[in-house]
């Protein structure tokens, strides 16, 4: 344990000095982001408690609590009474299969995401998703709202065969937070997706869809489509994203195979 705060307190050395300096949780939460992402900190690991941590950095137990508060809501690490905190294992789906973030470009580092499932259904309607998986008359829709660093937030439609996947709809809506859908997947289906092709245009955002995000009627912004490929180049998954105009730089990643 002291060694983990020992290398805490050495990597937040690195906001000393700046002009402009994100806040104290954040500059907590970032630190831990890169250890975790960089191999240091690995799924299982035990981490230090808040009052651990608190007497070790230079921040409050209200800093610390809203630091792990973050963590906990993007899935890296577990908290649970008894048991502490421990490194998440779905970590390394979280860093390796996340398709895109947004990056800060001033500090060269991404942006925190926090993602809630607002809806999980079937829908019968026809769009560029039933035209890609091509797999009957009915399709899973699993609609996410993400919240990027509460400096804005897009949404997400995710579409998969009901024929194929239609149990998914019975899972817990928790289960599908805080991780890369694909992951889920591969876990409850074992089909995993060995690439994506991404597809990203500026149109007019839909008014349903401005409605939700806080736009005007007609806002501009990205229309981004991720189609997943299975093993055989087969359709898998659709994924429709709605992007503001003014969010920060995004890219993409590429999905490695599993």
């Amino acid at each position: 344990m002291p060694v983990i705060v020992d290398e805490i307190s050495k990597r937040l050395e690195s906001y000393n000095g700046r002009d402009v300096k994100p806040a104290k949780h954040r500059q907590l939460t970032e630190v831990i982001l890169a250890m975790i992402e960089a191999g240091y900190l690995n799924p299982g690991d035990r981490f230090p408690t808040e009052s651990v941590l608190t007497n070790s950095l230079p921040f409050s137990l209200g800093t610390v609590q809203k630091a792990m508060r973050n963590l906990s809501e993007l899935g890296v690490i577990n908290r649970r009474a008894g048991r502490g905190t421990i490194i998440s294992e779905r970590t390394g789906e979280i860093f390796d299969l996340w398709q895109f973030r947004f990056v800060d470009e001033g500090r060269n580092s991404v942006f925190p995401v926090f993602s809630s499932v607002t809806k999980l259904d079937r829908v019968g309607t026809k769009g560029p998703w039933s035209d890609f998986l091509d797999d009957g008359d009915s399709y899973v829709r699993i609609e996410r709202e993400i919240d990027v660093d509460h400096r804005f937030k897009l949404l997400s439609f995710f579409y998969l065969s009901d024929r194929k996947f239609g149990s998914i709809v019975d899972l817990d809506p928790a289960d599908l937070e805080g991780v890369h859908l694909h992951a889920v997947i591969r876990k409850e289906y074992g089909v995993s997706t060995v690439r994506t092709t991404n597809r990203v245009v500026c149109s007019a955002i839909p008014d349903a869809i401005c409605l939700r995000l806080g736009l005007p009627s007609a806002a501009r912004g990205l229309n981004c489509q991720i189609l997943g490929f299975a093993d055989g180049d087969q359709p898998l998954s659709f994924q429709q994203i709605y992007v503001p105009a003014d969010a920060d730089p995004m890219e993409f990643r590429e999905l490695r195979p599993s």
